[in-house]
C-alpha cells in the first residue's frame, strides 16, 4: 500500500483543527492529518516527523499564516502550503503569494469546504511529487551530457567528505584547483558546501547509502571568492573491499566506503525553476480566488481554461467554454464582441489591457465588472498566453450610486436651508432698524425670535448632515401651534391674517415640518402683499391638511413647474426658486403627496398635502 499523505494542520483553535482533520481523513482514506496550535509547535514538528503538506490559518496564536510560511520557506522552500483561514482579504491573499504559498483558501460554512480542502492538498502534493520526479529526471539526462561544466569525484565517506580525485572544470565550478581538494587543503564537506545545507546534504545521501542506492541532491557551494552557486550532485557508494578483492565472498566488510558521482552547475536553472514555481504559485492563488472571474487565452482569443467562479455566471460547463473564442463566450453582452476581439488583439500585442463591461448571469440581474487582459510571455520575450481576471463590482456601483444620490440630496437640502434662513434673516435686521429708529423694544423681542429661529435651523442643518437623513424622528403635531409660530416668526405685517379650520394633527419631524410651513408662509406674503390672507383646515375624508391663501393663484401652465429648483413666478429677479422645491422636498422626505391647485374658500392658491 502506498504510504499515506501526512498533512500537518495549524489552527489556533483545536476543537476546529480536529473538526478538520476527521473531516479530511473522511473525504480521503490516504491522508494522515497531525493538528498543531502554534507555529513554533508547528516548526519543531516539522523538524522531527515527515510532512508531506501544511494546512494553515492566518490568525495564530504566536505569529501570523504569513510570518509563520516566511519561517517554512527558510527551512523548506519546496513543502506545500495551504493557507486556509477565515481572514479573507487582497491584502492578505497579496502577501502570502509573495511569501510563497502553494494554494489560498477562505474558510466557509458547511462541510463542502472540507472536500474542496482535501482536493487541493491531493493537487498540491502530486504537483510537488511531479516536480521532485521531472527534476530528477532532468538530472539523469544531465549527466549524460558530456559537455556540461561539472566535475567527477572520488571521495571518502566520512564528514568533511575529502576528495581522493577531482576531474573536469573544477576552477569554473568553485574557484579552487582540483590539488587542492585532493591534497586536502580544501574539503568540500567543510570549505565548500554552504554551511546551512551540510546537515541536510549529509542525511540525503547517507539514507541512500543505507538503501543500496544512488543518491541525488540540491545545494548550495560557497566559492573561492565567496560567491554562491547552486550544484546539482548526483553519485553512488562504491565498497572498496570488493573492489580489491577478486571473490565478492571474500570482500572486506571493514574496509572504507567511497563515493563517486558527479557534481555540476545549476544555478541558473535553479534560479528558472523557481521563477517558473513563483509565478505557478502566483497564478493559482490568482486562479483559484473565489471573488475573481479568471479565464486563461490562447493569444489569438481561444479559451485555455476558465475558474470556478466565471463558470458560476454561465449556465455552461468547462468543457463548453474551453476551446471557445472568447468573444464569443456567454460573458459578453451582444454589442461587446468587437471590444472583446480588440482587447485581445492588443493584449497579444504585449499590451496591458484594462476594461470595464457589463456581463448578463444566468439567474440574477447583469453583472458590473471590472478587469484586466495581462499578457504572459517566455523568455524570449514572446507573449504565449494571455490571463484575463475580473471583479465583479456590481455591490459597489450601486454603494457608489446611493451615494451620489444621497450627497445630492443633502446637497439640496443645504440650499434649501440657506434659502430659509433669508426669512428670519430679514425679520432680525428690519425689526432691529425699527428698534434703532423707534425706541420701541418690542420691535427686539420679536428680533430675538427671529434670531432663535435662525439658531434652530443652523442646529437642524448640521444635525442633517451628520446623520444623511432629511427626515428625523417623528412626533405628533398640532398644525395650527406651528402656523401661529411660523406667522410670529415671519413677521408679515399687521395687516396680514391666518386662520386654522378646526385642529389637525399629524405625524412629522418638527424642524423639518416648521420649513415647510415657513416656506408656504413666505410664498403667500411675497404673493399676497401686505393684507396676504392664509387659511389652514384638515383634508374631508383623508389624512393630511390643506393650505391656501388669497394671492395671485396659480397659472395652470405652471403648476407642475413650481416645485422645482429655481423655478420662480415672480417677475423680479428676487425669486430664487428654492421655497417651494424645499416644501417638495420635505413632502417626499415624509412619503406623503403634495397637489397644487386654486383655492376653494379663498382666491389665491390651495395646496393639499396627504399625509396617508
Amino acid at each position: 500500500m502506498a504510504a499515506p499523505t501526512r498533512v500537518l494542520h495549524v489552527d489556533d483553535d483545536p476543537q476546529f483543527a480536529d473538526l478538520t482533520a476527521t473531516f479530511l481523513e473522511r473525504q480521503n482514506s490516504s491522508l494522515a492529518v497531525l493538528t498543531e496550535s502554534t507555529a513554533a509547535a508547528a516548526l519543531q514538528r516539522l523538524r522531527a516527523d515527515d510532512v508531506d503538506c501544511i494546512v494553515s490559518d492566518h490568525d495564530l496564536a504566536d505569529t501570523t499564516g504569513i510570518e509563520f510560511l516566511e519561517s517554512v520557506r527558510e527551512e523548506y522552500p519546496d513543502l506545500p502550503f495551504i493557507l486556509f483561514t477565515g481572514k479573507g482579504s487582497e491584502e492578505v491573499a497579496s502577501r502570502a503569494i509573495s511569501a510563497g504559498v502553494t494554494d489560498y483558501l477562505q474558510k466557509e460554512v458547511g462541510t463542502d469546504q472540507y472536500a474542496i480542502l482535501a482536493n487541493r492538498i491531493e493537487n498540491a502534493v502530486e504537483r510537488s511529487r511531479s516536480v521532485r520526479a521531472a527534476r530528477r529526471r532532468k538530472r539523469r539526462l544531465e549527466t549524460l551530457v558530456s559537455n556540461l561544466p561539472g566535475i567527477v569525484y572520488r571521495t571518502r565517506n566520512e564528514p568533511g567528505w575529502p576528495m581522493e580525485s577531482v576531474d573536469g572544470e573544477c576552477e569554473s565550478l568553485v574557484g579552487y584547483a582540483a590539488d587542492e581538494l585532493e591534497f586536502g587543503d580544501v574539503a568540500w564537506g567543510e570549505d565548500v558546501l554552504h554551511p546551512a545545507d551540510r546537515e541536510e546534504t549529509w542525511a540525503v545521501v547517507q539514507r541512500a547509502i543505507e538503501r543500496e542506492e544512488p543518491f541525488e541532491c540540491t545545494y548550495r557551494v560557497v566559492t573561492a571568492d565567496g560567491t554562491i552557486k547552486w550544484v546539482w550532485e548526483r553519485g553512488r557508494v562504491v565498497d572498496v573491499g570488493k573492489e580489491q578483492s577478486t571473490d565478492s565472498d571474500e570482500a572486506d566488510s571493514t574496509a572504507p566506503r567511497v563515493l563517486e558521482g558527479f557534481i555540476t552547475d545549476v544555478t541558473e536553472s535553479r534560479a528558472h525553476e523557481q521563477a517558473l514555481e513563483r509565478n505557478e504559485r502566483r497564478f493559482e492563488a490568482v486562479f483559484n480566488d473565489p471573488n475573481l472571474l479568471v479565464a486563461l487565452l490562447d493569444p489569438d482569443g481561444t479559451v485555455l481554461d476558465v475558474n470556478q467562479t466565471a463558470l458560476q455566471y454561465v449556465d455552461l460547463t468547462r468543457s463548453e467554454i474551453v476551446g471557445e473564442a472568447f468573444e464569443s463566450t456567454p460573458w459578453w453582452a451582444d454589442g461587446l464582441q468587437d471590444d472583446v476581439e480588440r482587447w485581445v488583439d492588443a493584449a497579444a500585442a504585449g499590451e496591458y489591457v484594462e476594461y470595464e463591461a457589463t456581463h448578463p448571469a444566468s439567474d440574477d440581474d447583469p453583472i458590473a465588472v471590472e478587469g484586466v487582459f495581462r499578457p504572459v510571455r517566455d523568455e524570449a520575450g514572446a507573449v504565449t498566453a494571455l490571463v484575463v481576471s475580473a471583479r465583479n463590482v456590481s455591490e459597489r456601483r450601486k454603494r457608489e450610486h446611493e451615494l451620489q444620490r444621497q450627497n445630492d440630496r443633502l446637497d439640496e437640502f443645504a440650499e434649501f436651508v440657506s434659502h430659509d434662513f433669508q426669512s428670519p434673516l430679514s425679520t432680525a435686521r428690519g425689526r432691529l432698524e425699527l428698534a434703532l429708529e423707534t425706541g420701541d423694544l418690542d420691535h427686539v423681542e420679536t428680533a430675538l425670535d427671529a434670531v432663535e429661529r435662525i439658531d434652530e435651523l443652523r442646529t437642524d442643518l448640521a444635525s442633517t448632515l451628520r446623520s444623511g437623513e432629511i427626515v428625523a424622528e417623528r412626533e405628533r403635531i398640532v398644525v395650527g401651534d406651528v402656523i401661529e409660530r411660523v406667522w410670529a416668526t415671519a413677521d408679515p405685517g399687521a395687516e396680514a391674517s391666518f386662520s386654522v379650520a378646526g385642529p389637525t394633527n399629524i405625524e412629522a419631524d418638527p424642524d423639518a415640518f416648521h420649513r415647510l410651513i415657513e416656506n408656504l408662509v413666505r410664498n403667500s406674503v411675497e404673493h399676497g402683499g401686505p393684507n396676504a390672507e392664509v387659511r389652514v383646515g384638515r383634508l374631508d375624508g383623508e389624512d393630511g391638511f390643506y393650505y391656501e391663501d388669497d394671492g395671485p393663484g396659480l397659472d395652470p401652465a405652471v403648476r407642475e413647474k413650481i416645485f422645482l429648483p429655481g423655478f420662480s413666478t415672480k417677475a423680479s429677479r428676487d425669486g430664487t426658486g428654492m421655497g417651494m422645491a424645499s416644501v417638495r422636498q420635505t413632502v417626499l422626505a415624509h412619503g406623503w403627496e403634495i397637489d397644487a391647485g386654486d383655492a376653494e374658500t379663498l382666491d389665491g392658491a390651495r395646496f393639499e398635502i396627504r399625509t396617508g
